[in-house]
């Protein structure tokens, strides 16, 4: 089970490395995803969605992805990720409950569907350590 666990985190930990990489390669493409978009007035915005939607991405996942590798720190960085990823979802779903009908929109429901997928699988390491701790 553990190297199923880890072996599953590991996909979504390349998927997340993906998604920061192409938002420091391709800003434009991060704020169509994200829907939100740059302000042509404030160029910086652009070095915004590199940065957080990017670097933070692409670093936290990479981070992870070593983590693997190196089997070093695998529960503690997976715990992280999963948090992360299953705030994100609170965020969206409270947003639904908080934000009126127009926040109801299908990118918002496959976003959380997508973002507790993620939570879960980063937790898959960190259940199997607890329910089976190394002897």
């Amino acid at each position: 089970m553990e190297s199923a666990a880890i072996g599953i985190a590991g996909l979504f930990g390349v998927i997340g490395a993906g998604l920061g990489l192409g938002a420091i390669i391709s800003p434009e493409w991060a704020a169509r995803l994200v829907r939100m978009q740059a302000d042509p007035a404030n160029p910086e915005g652009y070095a915004e969605f590199r940065a957080t939607f990017g670097g933070v991405f692409l670093f936290l996942h990479l981070a992870f992805l070593a983590s693997i590798i190196l089997n070093q720190g695998v529960i503690g960085a997976a715990a992280v990720l999963s948090f992360g990823w299953g705030g994100a979802a609170l965020g969206r779903i409270l947003s639904l409950m908080l934000d009126g009908e127009q926040v109801r929109t299908k990118h918002n429901f496959v976003s959380i569907v997508v973002e507790t997928a993620a939570a879960i699988a980063f937790a898959l390491p960190v259940a199997n350590f607890v329910i089976n701790p190394p002897a």
